[in-house]
């Protein structure tokens, strides 16, 4: 075995043919779903003025998270089982009829019962949308795919929190759930004919429904004692671990948590990256809003930057990752998501330049281009063949019980040390509890990002 230079696939091959139609829809699902999850945002304030429920506001978030987690294994599992063709066609329903009801509803509790059906949605689209790259593509062309994929979301970061601020202000929040309807229907029109190809595995494994009904409830159960400040709302997360653990241990590989070499370390490593800079990436508008009175423009500003910055370092990846080590590129893009959250911690001081968390959190933005897709791309390379989607399906949900787990570690720093009688006395105290959470995820990745999995195309004989 002799490594030799692989060029990145062009881009025009991944535009072609029925390869193109199915790069081309999938491509417009991503964008739906990165611009109306900004919509949606810009909009609640309105839903909740309308229908009121203030006590229900954070709650329709939470909830639409839960409902990712989910279902993310169980359409996995039913990609390989089923084809990916028919649990998109389910997904789509599911999706239509959540904005249906969201967009109709007489209350708020109907609001959030439609957001549950569209986290079920989301959650699904994310494990058979990745599982149908798996599936289609050569090793070659899902890189580019990957990266194609990651730039949907600048677009969306720029116009949505505009476009749901004007159906807000103009037609009213309801229609605002109408709009993805007409856009679901052209990609769906794209992505289902080039799917019957993909053959279904009947001996594939079975759906994990009540593996994932165990971690969803426990998960719930443990971020509300986290969050929660009076102290025996910590029974409830002890509680929530102890039903959700097991559940969670049944779905991902064995091995998972020691970070065992291949899938069950590439599993890890997905929850460390996304834990890490999510407990930071959530907080830091709040440190600049409150610890340095910047504008609400000016404080969301470093978010859009990392967006963009994410897309550009995906970009990168894209033409390297058939000749550069997986291993290798997680190391530089955590170092990099490392040293961004280091300028972001200046932020905390009164004393260093502010610019440093504007600079630090581009260079982890680039860094989570990097580490991002390759992780899931070593899973493909060396997944069982009709069997892609399942075992992909487990990294994902790590990278989505990473996302919320952190933000509510990080989370519960702060409702921790901004209870009375500190209040917003103890916020920065807070803020920097919840960074130090970031810093040992992202330091525990950087001691197992070599174990995961290597690309197989990368090397000829």
């Amino acid at each position: 075995m002799t490594e030799r230079r692989v060029e990145p696939t062009p881009w025009r091959e991944v535009f072609q043919g029925k390869r193109g139609r199915l790069v081309t829809g999938l491509l417009m699902l991503e964008a739906l779903v990165a611009i109306y999850a900004l919509v949606v945002t810009t909009i609640m304030p309105a839903v909740r003025d309308d229908l009121g429920k203030t006590q229900l506001y954070g709650f329709a978030f939470a909830v639409w998270g839960l409902a990712t987690i989910l279902t993310i294994p169980i359409a996995g599992h039913a990609a390989d089982r089923f084809g990916p063709r028919k649990p998109l066609l389910v997904v789509l329903g599911v999706q239509v009829c959540g904005l249906a009801v969201s967009g109709l509803a007489p209350s708020m509790e109907i609001v959030i019962l439609g957001l549950f059906l569209q986290g079920c949605a989301g959650g699904a689209l994310y494990a058979v949308s990745l599982g149908t790259v798996a599936k289609t593509f050569p090793a070659d062309v899902r890189a580019r795919v990957m990266a194609l994929l990651a730039t949907m979301w600048i677009l969306p970061g720029l116009i949505g929190p505009m476009i749901g601020a004007l159906i807000a202000s103009t037609v009213g929040w309801r229609w605002a759930f109408a709009l993805p309807v007409p856009l679901l229907i052209l990609a769906a029109s794209l992505v289902l004919p080039s799917l019957g190809d993909v053959k279904p595995d009947p001996e594939a494994a079975a759906l994990p429904i009540i593996r994932s009904v165990q971690v969803t409830i426990g998960l719930g159960l443990m971020l509300g004692g986290l969050t929660a400040q009076a102290p025996y709302n910590f029974i409830f997360a002890a509680v929530g671990l102890a039903i959700g653990l097991p559940g969670l241990l049944h779905i991902v590989p064995r091995g998972t948590f020691s970070a065992r070499r291949g899938v069950p370390a590439a599993a890890l490593a997905m929850f460390l990256l996304s834990g890490a800079f999510f407990t930071v990436d959530s907080f830091i508008p709040l440190m600049l809003r409150k610890l340095h009175d910047f504008s609400y423009f000016k404080a969301g500003l470093v978010i859009t930057v990392a967006t963009v910055t994410w897309s550009a370092g995906s970009l990168w990846q894209s033409r390297v990752a058939q000749r550069i080590p997986p291993g290798t590129l997680v190391t530089i893009g955590a170092s990099l998501v490392f040293v961004g959250m280091l300028g972001v911690a200046c932020g905390l001081s009164e004393t260093l330049p502010i610019w440093l968390v504007y600079v630090g959190w581009t260079a982890a933005g680039g860094g989570m281009g990097i580490a991002f897709p390759t992780i899931p791309l070593s899973v493909m390379s060396v997944a069982e063949e009709g069997k892609e989607a399942g075992q992909l399906s487990s990294t994902l949900l790590m990278d989505t019980l990473g996302m919320t787990i952190g933000a509510g570690l990080g989370g519960a720093s702060i409702a921790f040390a901004t209870a009375p009688p500190t209040g917003d006395e103890g916020l920065r105290a807070g803020i920097a509890g919840a960074y130090l959470i970031g810093f040992v995820m992202i330091g525990l990745l950087l001691m197992i990002a070599r174990r995961i999995p290597g690309l197989l195309a990368a090397k000829n004989e």
